[in-house]
């Protein structure tokens, strides 16, 4: 009788753990996916700009700043907090807050998902996007509305862009380094800070074609 009371409670322990560390996966799971896009953001189609100015550009990049960074993601309100901190790198799937770098240059500069397409378009923050470019796209210039540039050459709301990565330029410094506003990674957002792109071989210029002023 004892040994059957031991197996019942062994049986009803090991239910228990299992149970637990299910709830507890769960749980975790679930923290990852926080739902920003599916209860904030919208696919309304952006609205056709004839006037387009970096000016305008550099205050939709400052609305994005200190705002969260998603892997592939390209929605965010004006909070200045990363309301999905701690997502999974890497994960288009997790429904965060934010631009991954190509996403966020891609809307900043108002261009089109048609590659071919060299117009300009605002999109909403909360317009859930990223566009058909990767970092390595931009770098090369690849596009329409994009041309590789040189880098002594570019000024505010032009780019730096590697295989792997791009920001744009919010302000240069006079010591040479320069003020880039950029989704950098998931543990660090979306703000500007000061780099050293200019002068990294990794990194080519890249001009967004067609500004007004």
């Amino acid at each position: 009788m004892r040994l059957h009371l031991r197996s019942r409670a062994s049986r009803a322990f090991w239910i228990g753990l299992v149970a637990t560390a299910s709830l507890t996966f769960v749980t975790s799971a679930l923290a990852y996916h926080t739902h920003f896009v599916a209860n904030n953001c919208n696919t309304n189609p952006p609205q056709p700009t004839s006037y387009f100015t970096r000016q305008g550009s550099i205050d939709v990049a400052f609305v994005g700043a200190r705002e969260g960074y998603q892997w592939g993601g390209g929605c965010w309100n004006d909070n200045n907090v990363d309301d999905s901190p701690g997502d999974p790198t890497q994960d288009t799937n997790t429904g965060g807050e934010g631009g991954d770098c190509s996403g966020f240059t891609f809307k900043v500069w108002r261009e089109s998902l048609s590659t071919g397409d060299a117009a300009a378009y605002q999109w909403g923050r909360l317009r859930v996007v990223h566009g058909p470019y990767a970092a390595a796209d931009f770098k090369s210039g690849a596009g329409a509305p994009n041309v590789a540039y040189g880098k002594s050459g570019l000024i505010r709301m032009d780019a730096l862009a590697s295989s792997t990565h791009v920001g744009m330029i919010y302000s240069t410094n006079a010591d040479g380094t320069d003020q880039i506003v950029e989704a950098k990674a998931e543990g660090h957002g979306t703000n500007i800070w000061t780099r050293t792109y200019r002068g990294d071989t990794h990194y080519a210029g890249v001009r967004r074609l067609g500004w007004s002023a």
